[in-house]
């Protein structure tokens, strides 16, 4: 608590002196504070986990010189109540598993050079995310966050073509920096990334690769993708998505067979709510499975979190969603159905629900809740979350 006081006071004293001005000219700095209250009931354990936490971010941004830019953000993260969950770092393994640790440290330092709006270069501890964080993202559900030592360019010539290039030295996972377990705390790695993508009228299209070398640990692999994203035609607000991969293992994985990752969604947003409809395959033999190690899983496959490793016969994930707005409030649910590639097993549904209104001052509330009701001798889980979160900048 002693540091997040100390993180919390000395960005409160220098808030004020540029927060009301948005110039370029001034340093920008920004405060981030967000508790959250997580309660689990996994059929697997006999206790539930019910987990209270506390996390500050507090960052800076300088002013350009000659189109040059340096920033700075640190973190922490401390536990606010009974110990009655297993964070990856307290040895409580009686419990289910509520991955926020305690830990304080430096989420990002880099120094950036631009060269007007065409182009960009980015260099040190940097929060990466890429499209929509299926392949890389910076888990940001969590209340640590993931952030990469990288080297990121972007360069973009005009409104229509982009093309991004990233080297990917270390991942710092949002299990903490002094996590006991190391391969928890940290990712070494020698990974490259590309994208190039092209905007024509209402429509994306972006083809990418990722060379992904893990130093400690048997995850090496490379993809392969395409996908397409855009309007459809007319005036009632649909859209789709359409993206196409494939993996393959490199050097300890090398002898894998490759697998395929296939995405396809429609979407329509309307003047009260929205909706979609969406199927997402990653192929698996049995033996090896699509597998994507650097995403925001928490993002895609069900909020539970079943489903954070691919398991390996593969995963089939049908899902659907309506949202609306009341008033101030915003709901959301979601259905997920779950099935293995090979064999077309059932897995189990999840169903989801959440809630968010905005609240005075630069606070907001938000309460989520997820049940995942499983299928054969896995456990039943559902989960439900409370956060209240304030960000000013």
């Amino acid at each position: 608590m002693k540091t997040l006081a100390a993180v919390s006071g000395v960005l409160l004293l220098i808030l004020p002196l540029s927060v009301a001005s948005d110039q370029p000219e001034q340093w920008q700095p920004a405060l981030d504070l967000r508790y959250r209250f997580e309660h689990v009931d996994d059929e697997g354990f006999a206790r539930n986990a019910n987990a209270s936490t506390l996390r500050v971010r507090a960052g800076i941004i300088s002013p350009e010189w000659s189109g040059f830019s340096i920033a700075g953000t640190v973190h922490a993260n401390r536990r606010v109540g009974p110990k009655r969950f297993n964070s990856t770092a307290n040895s409580r393994v009686q419990y289910p598993v509520v991955a926020d640790p305690d830990d304080e440290g430096v989420s990002e330092a880099w120094v950036r050079y631009r060269a007007g709006e065409a182009f960009q270069l980015v260099a040190g501890r940097q929060r990466i995310v890429e499209d929509n964080q299926r392949f890389i993202g910076n888990v940001g559900f969590r209340q640590l966050e993931q952030t990469f030592d990288a080297v990121t360019l972007g360069w973009r010539p005009d409104d229509a073509l982009q093309v991004d290039l990233r080297w990917l030295d270390k991942a710092h996972r949002v299990f903490g920096r002094s996590n006991p377990n190391p391969l928890l705390a940290k990712a070494n790695l020698n990974a490259w990334t590309a994208t190039v993508g092209y905007s024509a009228d209402s429509h994306n299209l972006a083809v990418y690769g990722h060379r992904l070398i893990f130093k400690d640990r048997p995850a090496s692999h490379r993809n392969i993708g395409f996908r397409a994203t855009g309007s459809l035609p007319g005036d009632r607000g649909l859209a789709y998505r359409v993206e196409l991969a494939q993996q393959q293992g490199l050097r300890e994985l090398s002898d894998e067979s490759s697998q395929g990752y296939l995405h396809l969604r429609i979407q329509q947003r309307l003047d009260q709510w929205h909706w979609f409809l969406a199927h997402e395959r990653l192929g698996g033999d049995g033996s090896y499975a699509f597998q994507t190690p650097l995403a925001t899983l928490h993002a895609h496959n069900g909020w539970t979190d079943r489903f954070l490793t691919t398991p390996a016969a593969g995963l089939v994930d049908w899902h659907a969603g309506a949202g609306t707005r009341f008033g101030e409030w915003t709901g959301l649910v979601k259905l997920h159905h779950f099935s293995t590639d090979r064999g077309s097993n059932r897995l189990g549904n999840e169903y989801g629900l959440m809630l968010a209104r905005p609240l005075p001052a630069g606070l907001s509330f938000e309460a989520k809740a997820a049940w995942f009701e499983a299928r054969g001798s896995a456990p039943d889980v559902g989960k439900l979350w409370l956060t209240l979160s304030g960000s000013w900048q």
